[in-house]
């Protein structure tokens, strides 16, 4: 399997485990009541949703973005003083979903 296809495959088995994103709203309005107990997107939504969220919530912005050749492109944000990041799966559509998170990253010496 080409490296960009293998990392796309990994990064997609995370997206069915239990995250911080886990499935809140679909993407749509939340009642008042969900949207004050959680404002969380849901795991899939548009690109520009998760950046706004992922900025604004944890303070995270895009490290790396890597492309396939069929124009998927798996992106991780970070939070450099925190170290909390999150990886997110990105369709040409502008739709993502979220791959994986967590909040012990560090950069790794050489990169």
């Amino acid at each position: 399997m080409p490296k960009p296809l293998a990392l796309l495959a990994a990064a997609l088995l995370f997206a069915a485990s239990p995250t911080r994103a886990d499935i809140l709203v679909d993407g749509s309005e939340a009642a008042p009541a969900e949207a004050e107990r959680d404002p969380r997107p849901a795991r899939c939504a548009a690109y520009e949703v998760h950046a706004r969220y992922l900025a604004t919530h944890w303070g995270e912005s895009p490290f790396f973005t890597g492309a396939t050749d069929d124009g998927i492109a798996l992106q991780v944000f970070v939070n450099r003083v925190t170290g909390s990041w999150t990886a997110l799966v990105v369709r040409r559509d502008g739709f993502s979903c979220v791959a994986g998170m967590g909040e012990k990253g560090r950069p790794e010496v050489g990169l």
